[in-house]
């Protein structure tokens, strides 16, 4: 089992050097110094080796790190700080932790992944599928004990007393999460032994999705009433789980199907022939599919489109919709239920503002809309010479553009009617304006995420026929994005009011659309172009 590991971890430090030295070549300006052929160049390849073996020692910690903070401190500083509760954090910690760990030992197992490493090692190199399993899993195993062992660790050393997080939480919680997925493996296999299916399949993508999200709901729901799980639960739990994954290992150790689960749920390499395969089935769709508009030019051609996958790209924004609508009547029936949450409610609703750009950000169907624009009509339309000149180009930006404000305002419009509503209905705002800013910058940031994926898709063009982002600086200027909402929204909104916090950001929005239409218009006809 240690050979195993050993060859599938320098196949995978190798795909991840092969990968750095990639984006290397694709980096404006430093690209066009390195030669045609970087991978010959044995100093740069030492370089990229270096800082692939870095990020995997940062790996270790840099997730566990990110996942803390990220789905801990702001939920619990929300609790404390906006909704104003007496809530011990220490209990509302554990408690989070507790069903979020549940929640990922369902949707985030990483037992058997059907990715490119796991492809090249057992089909095109012949390893043991069961060993090869075996070994990355334990492995995964480790880096999760180590890092969250070094995460809580320095949060018991830094954090303030007020949180009191206490030294047996550095084994403890370790031990539930890697418990909780050695019995969730086992479980796993044990259906894909019965059935010939796992949670994977798409035929259960209902439970392996449901089970997740109603865990979710419970960790952060409960607070909101202000019930958390005691600590005696925790550690009976926790107890329970580790006894149980003693039997889930050895279960582990003696299945065999391992190959039958990577033959069964393969990992799809996009070829010539998939996407041929890919155009045949769209066309028979457009045989049998009613779909006419009365409009001419691009709008007739984008039209169609958006007619014929109208389920792909305005289903999700519905139900996003529908969830945030039920959201906010739950909420104002909780008002009425518990009069304390009721009182001057309507009054701190506005304090939400520096957290919708996040919120937004989550919701916004720009990158998955590029998505499906690239690969069920882009990626064949973009070998021919008429659809990259500028005549087609940018008019069917504007029509794609239309399209995709459509899709987005749904449910963006459902929070810029309910939040003022639940104001007016809860005590009223503090200031009348209040009732303006807050729709107003709720529209203005759906706009500017619609239009700011939909000019990153035309300047950048970054997926490949695998739908892999193939470009350095549309994976940066994403994540740069994210952390623009997450960071610099909340330590802006920190600082100022929250009424000029509105006005910046439809400021902001407007300033951004109208340069990145610029942008647009001027660039285009030169970037948006098929990725090798």
């Amino acid at each position: 089992m240690l050979e195993a590991f050993w060859i599938s971890t320098r196949l995978r430090i190798s795909y991840r050097v092969n990968g750095i030295l990639f984006w290397l070549k694709r980096i404006p300006l430093l690209g066009k110094l390195l030669p045609a052929a970087p991978y010959q160049i044995s100093g740069l390849k030492r370089f990229a080796l270096v800082l692939a073996v870095i990020w995997e020692l940062l790996t270790f910690f840099l997730g566990k790190l990110a996942y803390l903070c990220l789905f801990f401190l702001p939920a619990i500083s929300f609790y404390r700080e906006k909704i104003g509760m007496d809530l011990d954090l220490t209990a509302a910690f554990q408690h989070i932790f507790l069903f979020l760990t549940l929640a990922g030992a369902f949707a985030w197992n990483h037992f058997v992944v059907s990715d490119a490493n796991s492809h090249y090692a057992v089909f095109l190199l012949g390893m043991d599928a069961k060993r090869y399993a075996l070994s990355n899993y334990l492995y995964f195993l480790f880096k999760t004990a180590v890092g969250f062992a070094g995460v809580i660790a320095l949060g018991y050393c830094l954090l303030p007393d007020e949180l009191q997080l206490s030294a047996v939480w550095i084994p403890l919680l370790p031990l539930l999460v890697i418990s909780a997925k050695l019995v969730a493996a086992a479980g796993d296999n044990a259906l894909f032994h019965k059935t010939g299916r796992n949670l994977s399949d798409p035929s259960l993508q209902k439970i392996d999705l449901g089970i997740p999200l109603l865990l979710i709901a419970l960790a952060y729901g409960l607070p909101l009433l202000g019930w958390t799980i005691p600590s005696i639960v925790l550690y009976l739990l926790t107890g329970l789980l580790a006894l149980l994954a003693m039997p889930s290992a050895l279960y582990l150790f003696r299945f065999r199907d391992y190959r039958r689960i990577y033959q069964t749920y393969p990992y799809k390499v996009a070829t010539a022939g998939d996407i041929q395969k890919t155009e045949q089935e769209n066309l028979q769709k457009k045989l049998v599919l009613k779909a006419s508009s009365n409009k001419t030019g691009c709008a007739y051609f984008n039209e169609l489109f958006f007619q014929r996958h109208r389920k792909l790209l305005q289903r999700p924004a519905q139900f996003v919709a529908l969830f945030i609508g039920f959201a906010l009547l739950a909420l104002f029936l909780a008002t009425k239920v518990d009069s304390e949450l009721a009182e001057g409610l309507g009054s701190r609703v506005p304090m939400v503002l520096p957290g919708l750009p996040m919120l937004m950000y989550w919701i916004n169907r720009g990158q998955k809309t590029t998505q499906i624009l690239f690969f069920n009509c882009d990626h064949s339309m973009l070998s021919y010479r008429f659809y990259r000149q500028p005549s087609v180009i940018l008019p069917l930006f504007w029509a794609r553009l239309r399209m995709l404000i459509r899709i987005n305002l749904l449910p963006a419009t459902v929070m810029a009617v309910g939040l003022p509503l639940l104001m007016l209905l809860c005590g009223g705002a503090e200031h009348t304006v209040d009732y303006l800013i807050l729709p107003v910058a709720i529209l203005a940031l759906s706009v500017f995420f619609s239009t700011h994926y939909l000019v990153l898709y035309y300047l950048l063009q970054p997926y490949t026929a695998g739908l892999e982002t193939k470009n350095p600086t549309y994976t940066f200027t994403t994540l740069a994005t994210y952390f623009a909402c997450y960071q610099g929204a909340q330590a802006l909104g920190e600082h100022i009011s929250s009424l000029l916090f509105g006005l910046i950001c439809i400021g902001f929005s407007l300033l951004y659309v109208v340069v990145a239409l610029v942008l647009v218009h001027r660039l285009a006809p030169r970037t948006f172009r098929l990725r090798q």
